[in-house]
This record gives C-alpha cells, structure tokens and sequence, in this order.
C-alpha cells in the first residue's frame, strides 16, 4: 500500500464528528502536506539523479571518495547575486558558459549533471518564492 493509498484510507476510517476523529483529521492534513512537498523534492531531484546515473552508466569514475587520477574541469558554474530593487533583497544568477539548455542529452555526464544543477538550483528557488507569497 502506498503512503497516498494509506492517507486515503485513514480518511475514510476518521469520518466521524468525534474528538478523536477531529485530531486524526489534523494529522492526516499533516501527513498529506508532507508527502506533497516529499514528492515535489522528488521531482525536482530526478533529472539530476538520471544525469549521474547516466554517467554511472558509462562506467566512468564518479571522483566521490575515490583515489584517481583526474582529468581537468571541463565544465565550469559560475554563481553571482543579482539584486532587485533594494539592495538589501538578494537574489542569484548561475549559468555556464560550456552548457547549452540542449545537454540534457549530450553525450557527456559533465554536461548532462552540469544543467541539471543549474536548473534544480532555479527550480528550488522557483518554489520557495512560489511558498512564501502570501
């Protein structure tokens, strides 16, 4: 049974006026907010996940904790702040210049996790501000 289905399932079991019904109610509501947002994290998680898989695919060394001789960089981010009107309100800019928005299947990992950092860190970003107007 999935986390939705069991959610489900609570709901139809606390259908009463009762106090206990009432609290469990809240706690579902709870429940389902959280698993909303755990599948937005999720969503937002996956192109990057696929772009490592890939180059796990490749059977390419992945650097992480490993001893190994290292090529240079061939991707680079560049991260800056970007201010609005008040130079108190800050907000950012990242980009590559190595990255196209088409190497989300280029044949090199560096590029395909490369544009799937810069989109998941506009996309968080995306989200909180959606999250944070009243």
């Amino acid at each position: 049974m999935t986390d939705a289905e069991t959610i489900e399932a609570a709901r139809r079991l606390f259908a009463s006026d009762t106090p206990g019904d009432k609290l469990a109610r809240r706690l579902l509501a709870i429940a389902e907010r959280e698993h909303r947002e755990n599948q937005e994290l999720r969503n937002l998680l996956s192109p990057l996940r696929d772009a490592v898989l890939f180059a796990r695919s490749q059977r390419r060394p992945m650097g992480i904790g490993q001893d190994f001789p290292r090529a240079p960089a061939c991707v680079s981010i560049q991260l800056g702040a970007a201010y609005g009107r008040e130079r108190d309100c800050v907000g950012f800019w990242i980009e590559s210049d190595e990255i196209a928005p088409t190497d989300a299947d280029s044949p090199s990992p560096c590029h395909r996790i490369g544009l799937a950092l810069i989109r998941l860190a506009y996309a968080v970003a995306l989200v909180s501000m959606t999250r944070s107007k009243p």
